[in-house]
Parts: C-alpha cells; structure tokens; sequence
C-alpha cells in the first residue's frame, strides 16, 4: 500500500497483484487490492478469473467490471466508469486492446484508481454479488 498524500486512505498497489506478480487477471488484481478492506477472501477474488481477457458482461474490462462490483451506489458505478472511459477511451476490452495506445497493466491502475476516488467521496466497498454469499 501506499499512503496517497492528499488523503488519509491508503492507495493499495493493484499493479502488484496483477499477472507476471502474483498471477491474477486484471479483473482480480483490482479485488485484490481492496479485499482487506472489504473483508472478502481469495474465494471471491478467483470467482473473478472468469472475467479477465474482455470476459466480463458485454465485452466490458474486467478491471472495469471487477471496480464497479466493488459498489452497490450506482452512481459510483457511473463515476467509476466515466473515470475509466476518460482515460481508456473506451469501456470494453476489445476496443481498449485494438487502439493500442492503454495497455491491461493501465486498466487496472485506473479501474483502482478509480474506486479510491469513489471512497475518499465517501461510498462503501461491498462483496460483489458474484462472489455468492
């Protein structure tokens, strides 16, 4: 973790979890990073393996998807989302993957990224649905 300057939360590194690391897909490294303090286990986070690769809904990011799952607000899944879609370009895997110009390892930053943001606005993290109970 690293201690973000500006705010009192802790900015998690969602980069080191994220393929040649600690082996998870984008979808996954972003749960991990915020699986402590959401209190979910590594259960929920390989439910995730299925959405990595442009797997997630609608071709979405599995950064993305795994980033929005994180809120049950859906304004802060919109606000993720234009966050994403404002750096990306795009909000789905394929098209983010054709124009070559942000790779997988920037999804994921900014997917995390982005869902600081919506903590330090004051939302709260949950288990994502996909994670069963």
């Amino acid at each position: 973790m690293i201690r973000d300057p500006k705010t009192a939360i802790e900015k998690p590194d969602a980069l080191a979890h994220f393929h040649q690391r600690q082996g998870y897909n984008c979808a996954q490294a972003v749960l991990k990073a915020f699986a402590a303090r959401a209190g979910f286990d590594e259960a929920c986070i390989g439910a995730f393996s299925r959405f990595g690769g442009g797997r997630a809904p609608d071709g979405e990011c599995g950064a993305l998807f795994a980033a929005k799952s994180l809120f049950r607000d859906r304004a802060a899944q919109q606000a993720i989302e234009n966050i994403f879609v404002r750096a990306a370009g795009d909000a789905t895997c394929r098209a983010i993957r054709k124009g070559k110009t942000f790779t997988c390892g920037q999804c994921v930053q900014t997917a995390a990224d982005a869902v600081l943001a919506q903590l330090e606005n004051g939302c709260v993290l949950q288990r994502p649905a996909e994670c069963g109970r």
